[in-house]
């Protein structure tokens, strides 16, 4: 099997042709829907905007199901929503308890659901599950794409450097990296593989380190800690993160 890997580095880019799309956004969006399925939850449902979570979680609600609420404008939480999108508050609030959840993020829901719109299979990944993810997309077929959320439409140096870790391990598997591939796995090398330093040197993380997130940024950073694969599926009716390739329920 020859591999192919291409790396797009914004969503407002037009998506190739791909077999899966693993879907980047470090900070912190995919980092903390990795931490809520690490700490017990069930099932994420992911929306485009604020109004459409709101309307996600009262539809949920009134199927007895009383989803958390969290996401984030900005970096911090809109009013209204149970948490914002810090994966250390995550988890503090007990996930398990919630096996229900809806997400609404500036970049990252939305960049998942691009990616759905392709009818590829959909990985949301971060550093924390690089290489499990990367090993349940091998089986996916042999072209993998992966999509950085970006910050506004456009390239960010965060998820550049985590698509570039992963450039890496794929490259590692035979695989040949197109231009975007090549590109992130620069701006990795570059860096030295430094990925606490490379998360603080972007515009982004130094947003989230001038509002004190800085805890969130150091368990953003760590890599292959977790163990959790995460897929889009469908449940009634709906985009929805599930663990690994447990069928929906």
């Amino acid at each position: 099997m020859s591999i192919r890997c291409d790396v797009v580095l914004s969503p407002s880019e037009t998506l190739p042709e791909a077999d899966c799309w693993l879907v980047i956004d470090i900070l912190r969006a995919t980092t903390t829907m990795c931490a809520y399925f690490d700490g017990g939850g069930k099932r994420l449902y992911p929306a485009e905007s604020i109004e459409e979570a709101f309307t996600l979680r009262d539809r949920l609600a009134r199927e007895g199901n009383a989803p958390l609420l969290m996401g984030e404008r900005n970096s911090l939480p809109p009013p209204g929503f149970d948490l914002g999108n810090s994966p250390l508050e995550l988890l503090a609030a007990a996930p398990a308890t919630r096996p229900d959840a809806v997400m609404a993020t500036t970049n990252g829901t939305r960049a998942l659901l691009k990616a759905a719109s392709s009818g590829a299979k959909v990985y949301p990944v971060c550093a924390r599950n690089a290489n499990a993810t990367l090993r349940a997309a091998l089986g996916a077929g042999e072209r993998i794409g992966i999509l950085c959320a970006g910050l506004y439409g456009r390239p960010a140096m965060d998820d550049a450097a985590c698509a570039g870790l992963l450039a890496e391990q794929i490259l590692g598997q035979g695989a040949v990296l197109d231009d975007g591939a090549k590109m992130a796995l620069s701006v990795w090398q570059a860096g030295m593989r430094n990925l606490s330093a490379l998360l603080g040197a972007s515009v982004h993380g130094g947003r989230l380190l001038s509002l004190g997130f800085a805890p969130d940024m150091a368990y953003a950073a760590e890599i292959d800690a977790s163990s959790s694969v995460l897929v889009l599926s469908e449940v009634k009716g709906l985009p929805c993160i599930v663990p690994g390739n447990t069928p929906a329920a």
